[in-house]
């Protein structure tokens, strides 16, 4: 059974959220993934997207899933950083 979530978890994974779905983050990691996603699937599935072999629709999927992760995650690490270097050095809150 999993521990019962806190409200300081709760509360750090509202921030997580509202990081990964506010100032440009969702546009800009779908970007990312529209550019990357598609290259990777050229590299991976180029048999099947040119019709020599089946496409792999999970493969196709997740290929473009996964930029789209990294590119929000890279983002959300980046600010929370930010957030964090900008508390008080007497603040230990944490």
């Amino acid at each position: 059974m999993p521990p019962a979530r806190t409200p300081k978890t709760r509360q750090t994974l509202g921030l997580v959220w509202h990081l990964a779905s506010s100032d440009g983050v969702p546009l800009r990691s779908l970007k990312v993934a529209l550019i990357v996603g598609t290259a990777l699937n050229f590299i991976n599935q180029g048999d099947a997207v040119f019709g020599v072999a089946p496409i792999n629709w999970l493969k196709l999927v997740l290929t473009f899933v996964m930029p789209y992760a990294v590119s929000t995650y890279g983002a959300v690490a980046v600010r929370w950083d930010a957030g964090v270097r900008e508390k008080p050095a007497n603040d230990i809150s944490n």
